[in-house]
C-alpha cells in the first residue's frame, strides 16, 4: 500500500503542470463570482462601515441586519454560483483524461497535447460520472434506510445507548460514499485503459474490482485521511492569525489558495493511486471483434472456385 502512495505521490510531485493548470482554472472561476458579489455587497450597504467592523469583531446581528433588508439583491448571484459550480464539475471530468494520458506517456508536459487527451475521453467520462451520480442517490437512499431502521430500534433510549446504535449507520455512510466515489476513479483508469469498454460496463468492472483488491479501498482512506488532516492545519493556521487586519487578510488568502493547490493535488495523487494499482494488477482487455474486409472474402471464393474447376481436369488426368 505505501509503495504504492509513495509511487503514485513521485508521478503526481513530476507532473506538478496538471496540478498548476487545474488550480489556475479553478481560482479563475472563484474570481468570476468573488467580485460581483463583492460589488453587490458594496452598493447594497451604501458604503457602510459596519462591514468594516466585522473584520475585528464578527457580529451576527450585523450580518443578519444586511441579509434581512437587502438579502434579495444577492439573489441574482445564486443561478451564477449555480452555474459555475456545473461548470467547474465539467472542468474537473474534461482534465481526467488528460491527466490518465500524461501519466501514460510520461513525457514532457504540453498543455495542447494535454487538453487534446481530455477532450478526447470528455464523453465517456462525463458518462461515468453521470452512472456515478445515480450510484450515489442510490447510496443516499440505502443509507437513509439504515439510519431510520437504527434510529427506530434506539429510540427512547438513553443517550450513550443511542450513539452505540448510530455508529453502525455512521459506518455504512462512509464506506458506502467512499466505496462509490473510490469506484468512480477506477472506473475512469479501466476505461482509459480499455476503448472497447462502455461507461456502464467500466463502472459494474470496477465496481467488481474494487471490492476484489479491498486494499484499493485502504489507499483511498489513507488519502481521506491526508485530506483531512490538510484541513485540519488550515483551520488552525486560521485560528492562530486571525483576520483582524488588512494585511492578515492578504496573508490567509495567500495561504488559503496553497491549501486549495494541496487539495487539487490530492485529488490528482489520488488518480494516480487507482492508475499505479491497476497498472500492477491489471484485468484482461476486452478481445476486439475480428472483422473480415469483403475483398478478403471475394479472393476466397474465386480461389474456391478455381479449385473446383480445376478439379475435373486433376480427376480426367488421373
Amino acid at each position: 500500500m505505501f509503495t504504492i502512495l509513495r509511487q503514485a505521490f513521485r508521478r503526481t510531485a513530476q507532473n506538478w503542470q496538471i496540478v498548476l493548470v487545474i488550480f489556475l482554472v479553478n481560482f479563475t472561476l472563484g474570481l468570476t463570482i468573488a467580485f460581483p458579489s463583492l460589488s453587490i455587497i458594496k452598493a447594497e450597504s451604501e458604503q457602510s462601515l459596519a462591514f468594516d467592523k466585522l473584520i475585528t469583531d464578527f457580529d451576527f446581528t450585523v450580518f443578519y441586519d444586511f441579509m434581512h433588508k437587502n438579502g434579495n439583491s444577492l439573489v441574482s448571484i445564486i443561478p451564477v454560483s449555480l452555474a459555475l459550480s456545473g461548470f467547474y464539475i465539467v472542468l474537473n471530468i474534461f482534465f481526467s483524461g488528460g491527466i490518465l494520458s500524461q501519466f501514460t506517456i510520461r513525457d514532457t508536459f504540453k498543455l495542447n497535447e494535454f487538453l487534446k487527451s481530455s477532450w478526447h475521453y470528455f464523453r465517456k467520462f462525463f458518462l461515468l460520472t453521470l452512472i456515478q451520480l445515480i450510484s450515489l442517490l442510490l447510496g443516499y437512499v440505502a443509507i437513509i434506510a439504515v439510519f431510520w431502521i437504527f434510529g427506530a430500534i434506539a429510540d427512547g433510549k438513553t443517550e450513550p445507548t443511542f450513539v452505540a446504535w448510530m455508529i453502525f449507520p455512521c459506518a455504512f455512510a462512509f464506506f458506502i460514499i467512499t466505496f462509490l466515489l473510490n469506484v468512480g476513479d477506477y472506473a475512469k483508469v479501466l476505461s482509459y485503459r480499455d476503448d472497447l469498454l462502455n461507461p456502464l460496463k467500466a463502472f459494474e468492472k470496477a465496481a467488481d474490482y474494487v471490492f476484489r483488491n479491498f486494499k484499493t479501498m485502504q489507499i483511498y482512506w489513507a488519502i481521506v485521511v491526508v485530506g483531512f488532516t490538510i484541513m485540519l492545519i488550515y483551520l488552525m493556521i486560521e485560528s492562530t492569525i486571525g483576520m483582524t487586519s488588512g494585511f492578515k487578510i492578504w496573508l490567509m488568502f495567500i495561504i488559503q489558495q496553497f491549501f486549495i493547490f494541496c487539495r487539487v493535488f490530492i485529488r490528482t495523487w489520488n488518480l494516480s493511486n487507482a492508475f499505479d494499482f491497476v497498472s500492477l494488477r491489471p484485468i484482461p482487455l476486452t478481445p476486439k471483434p475480428i472483422i473480415i474486409e469483403p475483398e478478403f472474402i471475394e479472393e476466397i471464393s474465386q480461389e474456391a472456385q478455381i479449385d473446383e474447376e480445376q478439379d475435373p481436369e486433376t480427376k480426367l488426368s488421373e
